[in-house]
């Protein structure tokens, strides 16, 4: 039987040890997908809870049988299967299951996912830092902002909580001063349109590159209004979005300076390579979201004349990869892409 004709033949679902990635805190992803075929496994780790046990308790039967090498009949079987579910949680379980699956495929090939998505993906990959629950009013927030800076990222980006304009404002100057660069501001989703409107004018390009998520919902109607009433402002969206369709609407209609979507949670690799195409058609810059980090390296290695940089989430990302043997670690702002076959990452499992 050739790499074609191979299909899944099982899909389970294991608990981290703990023995071997350590004790975990709250807020911690505990589980590993696995698929399987031919005596080989993919697997994607770590996954939260709830995505785990709807892959465990109905998708992975589902795929059971599909071919390995068919990432969009998979796709759109596991998707089927959801129905009106398919938004939200159903996608991030599709998107762990895809993962595993692409990571499967690339072990029975003996090639990097990157390399079974284009023929000549790069080698390095640029990489954005954020650390979002730094305080930039605290003490040693001037020091942090600038250590972080200095370690060669492409850019860094950074939390606003605070309501009040010229705090958010004057944070907003401050870290940029001490970056050196223009910085990224993510808003978490808590602002409103009057306070959008209030600090359009103020957010200088020159501090800021965009502020990411500044209002609670993602969809056409409240980044239109904010398009007509904060036009100034740069934007960036995308992680919240679970439907390409939603995505298009939005690109034509709100476009924004940045789209951040992340791997998994739109559905996995094969989906995110229509949301590329999307963005590219509508000239939007992509920076792929950080909570799939590892796929999403391979993703902007594959196309890296349609990604820009992957975020690499300096409080999260390091307690996820202790799930892995050898962590996949930037170096000078830069991720080097492994030869090895699949994701190129080990799993303790």
């Amino acid at each position: 039987m050739g790499l074609a004709d191979t299909v899944i033949e099982r899909v389970r679902v294991e608990r981290l040890d703990e023995r071997v990635s350590g004790p975990f805190i709250p807020g911690d992803s505990q589980f590993a997908v696995i698929a399987e075929a031919r005596g080989r496994s993919g697997v994607f780790a770590p996954v939260d809870e709830l995505p785990a046990v709807l892959v465990a308790a109905r998708l992975g039967q589902g795929a059971v049988g599909e071919r390995v090498t068919d990432h969009e009949g998979l796709l759109r079987s596991l998707l089927g299967d959801l129905g009106p579910h398919a938004a939200g949680l159903g996608r991030w379980a599709v998107g762990a299951l895809d993962c595993a699956v692409w990571d499967l495929h690339g072990r029975l090939a003996d090639r990097p996912v990157a390399a079974l998505l284009s023929e000549r993906p790069a080698r390095q990959v640029p990489v954005y830092a954020s650390r979002l629950s730094l305080d930039l009013n605290s003490v040693s927030a001037a020091e942090s902002v600038a250590a972080t800076a200095g370690e060669g990222f492409a850019f860094t980006k950074w939390g606003l909580r605070s309501r009040d304009a010229h705090e958010l404002v004057a944070c907003a100057e401050r870290a940029s001063s001490w970056a050196g660069h223009s910085v990224v501001m993510d808003a978490l989703g808590t602002w409103d349109h009057a306070l959008a409107e209030e600090l359009a004018p103020l957010l200088a390009p020159e501090a800021v590159r965009w502020v990411e998520d500044p209002l609670p919902r993602t969809d056409r109607a409240a980044y239109e209004r904010l398009r007509t009433r904060a036009e100034a402002l740069r934007i960036g969206f995308g992680e919240r979005l679970t439907h390409v369709e939603d995505l298009v609407e939005l690109l034509e209609h709100c476009r924004p300076d940045a789209l951040t979507f992340d791997v998994m949670w739109c559905g996995g690799i094969t989906e995110a390579r229509c949301w590329l195409d999307a963005a590219s058609r509508a000239a939007v810059p992509v920076h792929l979201h950080g909570r799939s980090f590892v796929p999403a390296v391979h993703l902007a290695a594959a196309f890296p004349d349609k990604t820009e940089a992957v975020e690499y989430q300096m409080e999260w990302e390091p307690r996820r990869q202790r799930a892995l043997r050898e962590p996949l670690l930037p170096e000078t702002g830069r991720v080097v892409l492994s030869d090895r076959p699949g994701f190129g990452v080990e799993v303790r499992h």
